[in-house]
């Protein structure tokens, strides 16, 4: 079986935001105090920020097919947000199925948006999305259609026994990022893509699309692949991983 797992890391979109509200004399961490706070004016009780609100700095993709696994990182450290989106689509093309966390409600709209910002055209994508192929599966829509009160995706891999997100949240990227340290964007997203994997080849167990004995040769392989690794964060998934 092949798919394609897709995690996006986001930040608070302060350009946008900079030139709709007339903050040219404010710096970044400036104006995302502003998009916080009228965002809680909006909600009344939440800053997070919307999906259109937000701009793609990372994108990691795992690429899982029968005999062979492949997780590549993108981050703002290296590319734009452009060639981020065209590897996205590259990625959708290619007739492996996609696979997300919340990607139903959040990740495929703000690529859409994003791709309509930056005037981008693939059209063998919207063929693929017109057509009667199911090219995208949300695994947070796939455990709780409908329902407003959802499980995040760190409790959903640590109930199931896998790393979880390891402290990790979008909020601490974020300040992160205001502070000017971009290394905590590329973990984020791969953290994201990892435990979405590993969701994905026990659902795809469950329901038989996948044999035990192929869902776990590929666990071997994802295993291996850290163990080959270096940073901190992907040692830490693999030690918390063996040890759960």
């Amino acid at each position: 079986m092949r798919f394609s797992v897709f995690a996006l890391t986001t930040l608070p979109d302060t350009a946008t935001t900079r030139g709709l509200f007339g903050l040219d004399d404010l710096d970044d961490k400036s104006v995302a105090k502003v998009m916080f706070h009228r965002r809680k004016q909006q909600t009344g009780y939440s800053e997070i920020l919307r999906w259109d609100q937000r701009w793609i700095a990372g994108l990691t993709l795992i690429r899982h097919s029968q005999d062979a696994l492949h997780m590549e990182t993108l981050t703002l450290d290296s590319h734009s947000e452009e060639q981020m989106l065209h590897a996205f689509y590259k990625a959708a093309v290619t007739g492996d199925r996609l696979v997300s966390w919340d990607g139903e409600q959040t990740l495929v709209p703000l690529i859409h948006f994003r791709t309509l910002r930056h005037e981008l055209s693939y059209p063998a994508y919207w063929d693929a999305v017109h057509s009667a192929r199911a090219l995208h599966l949300d695994l947070r829509s796939w455990l709780s259609p409908g329902l407003d009160d959802r499980p995040t995706l760190d409790e959903t891999a640590r109930k199931l026994g896998f790393p979880g997100m390891l402290g990790f949240s979008d909020q601490q990227v974020s300040d992160d990022w205001l502070r000017g340290e971009n290394a905590p964007l590329a973990a984020y997203s791969e953290v994201i893509a990892l435990n979405t994997c590993l969701l994905a080849q026990r659902l795809f167990s469950m329901t038989g699309e996948m044999s035990r004995h192929d869902s776990r040769r590929a666990q071997g392989r994802l295993r291996d692949h850290l163990r080959d690794r270096s940073a901190d964060h992907l040692r830490a998934f693999l030690e918390t991983w063996d040890r759960d």
